[in-house]
């Protein structure tokens, strides 16, 4: 929703994957156990579902950008795979660097140092007034260390005085809180209105993701009046603060 609401408005808005997606629901695709040539493909199918169903909300390609990290592997790659000598490697698609096409930085490598540095990056080409992310405390592991990415990212690029301390950060809740130590942020709801366009492209949205279940939200469709005209974020007031807090 917030993000058609910007492109509505006529804000340059940029929408960054860092997973490909290519271990969720790929037995089901495939209808068998999933190899590393199975999991690239998939992770292919899952990122061009992902371009598809931006530009259904007015959102042209070339706005969107993808790191591909492995799915389910950004814990060990923050807390473990720390520098670019030692990326991570995933036993899924069989290697330790980005494998796919198109990407931010080609074979990037699955290291916390090498995603930083990437999202660094984006940031200072692209130069957001505002960056939505996952909540850092979801219990999702790829949700909430998308968040200690950019957050990491951001607090490095603030040090060197290459970024707008008043830039708004807002947390998203998929999942909800997987009880592990929570992030010491303040916050504050932030709700962004919807419009009834809006409403309904961002329920038709959801069904474009054929590959995870995109078939059960079509099924579980709502009327007009009963989509939500609102969404809830929550802005994080004191991101500039608490660097460190979860190494």
């Amino acid at each position: 929703g917030l993000i058609r609401a910007a492109v509505e408005a006529g804000v340059p808005v940029r929408v960054v994957f860092f997973t490909g997606g290519d271990v969720g629901e790929c037995e089901r695709y495939f209808n068998k156990p999933c190899g590393p040539n199975e999991a690239r493909e998939f992770g292919t199918v899952r990122m061009e579902e992902s371009r598809e169903a931006l530009e259904h909300m007015g959102l042209s390609r070339d706005h969107v950008q993808f790191l591909g990290l492995p799915d389910g592997g950004s814990g060990a790659i923050w807390n473990e795979n720390i520098k670019v000598s030692n990326p991570f490697l995933d036993i899924y698609l069989a290697t330790n660097h980005a494998p796919y096409e198109h990407l931010v930085r080609p074979n990037l490598p699955y290291a916390r140092d090498a995603v930083i540095a990437a999202v660094k990056q984006i940031i200072t080409e692209f130069r957001p007034a505002m960056i939505a992310t996952p909540h850092p405390d979801e219990r999702h592991v790829d949700h909430r260390t998308a968040n200690w990415f950019v957050l990491k990212a951001c607090q490095e690029l603030l040090h060197d005085k290459e970024i707008n301390p008043q830039t708004v950060i807002l947390a998203d809740q998929s999942y909800g809180a997987g009880g592990f130590k929570p992030a010491p942020y303040k916050y504050e709801k932030y709700t962004v209105f919807l419009s009834g366009e809006t409403a309904t492209l961002k329920q038709e949205m959801s069904w474009i993701y054929q590959s995870q279940d995109g078939n059960l939200a079509e099924g579980a469709k709502k009327t007009y009046d009963e989509l939500s005209r609102e969404e809830v974020h929550y802005r994080i007031m004191d991101w500039q603060d608490h660097l460190g807090w979860n190494e």
